[in-house]
């Protein structure tokens, strides 16, 4: 069974939007939909009770620069990608495409995928180190003004855990139709937040502005939740690239 994939590509000079998540997503329904026309639709549409249960990483660039909002891929640029997914013929499909059509668009500029490769599948247990391959978002709704509004969370808020162990519970109804009866807990590496000046990223998806947080953690509790989480993606907003790790 497919649980992700790696994609190496080949860069050249060029300028990209720092915030490609809205274009990479946007990529991912246009190679579905040559694969797997049915899965596309069902993923654009609703997903799986609300969610669409795949996640993906942040860019990892070898030579570049940054400019305000641009990203200036420099000559002999790499890059890296990844993929994940609780859907094994989402991935299938995707690969599928990618194989037909070896390249990796974004915002109109077309970069040669020189590698695909399926990472060994790792064991899960019930207390698990990880590293964010993009930044994971929390929220809970308020009112504001009147109008139904949402607050980011970040890792110090009283309101982080509960919304944490919440939305993998929530991912848990959307695949198997019943409650879990598990629970879970996240223990944020507070040494390395208090090293860095900051951990938030405000990330622009069309126009709207999402604070995420990037910041290593354990996890402890139900193990199918914790793989739930590693698959489709920790915290909200996964199928916009929030919230994918790596285990350490």
């Amino acid at each position: 069974m497919l649980l992700r994939l790696k994609i190496s590509f080949s860069a050249y000079p060029c300028s990209i939007p720092l915030n490609y998540n809205y274009h990479l997503a946007a990529f991912i329904y246009k190679r579905l939909k040559i694969a797997d026309e049915a899965l596309a639709s069902i993923l654009h549409e609703s997903g799986y009770g609300g969610f669409k249960l795949f996640t993906f990483s942040q860019l990892f660039l070898t030579m570049y620069t940054v400019n305000k909002d641009v990203l200036i891929l420099k000559e002999g640029c790499k890059g890296t990608w990844f993929v994940s997914s609780i859907n094994d013929d989402f991935l299938k499909a995707f690969m599928s495409s990618l194989l037909q059509k070896p390249y990796l668009e974004i915002c109109g500029e077309n970069f040669e995928i020189v590698e695909i490769e399926v990472p060994t599948n790792i064991e899960f247990s019930s207390r698990m180190k990880f590293k964010m391959l993009s930044p994971m978002v929390l929220s809970i709704p308020v009112e504001f003004k009147g109008k139904l509004s949402h607050k980011y969370l970040v890792p110090s808020d009283p309101e982080y855990q509960n919304a944490f162990e919440r939305n993998l519970k929530k991912k848990f109804m959307a695949i198997y139709g019943k409650e879990s009866t598990g629970s879970v807990k996240i223990y944020p590496d507070w040494e390395y937040i208090s090293s860095r000046s900051k951990i938030t990223k405000l990330i622009q998806i069309k126009d709207t502005f999402i604070k995420a947080c990037l910041f290593p953690f354990e996890v402890e509790g139900d193990v199918e939740l914790i793989k739930i989480g590693y698959e489709a993606g920790f915290g909200e907003k996964n199928a916009m690239g929030f919230g994918m790790v790596e285990c350490v």
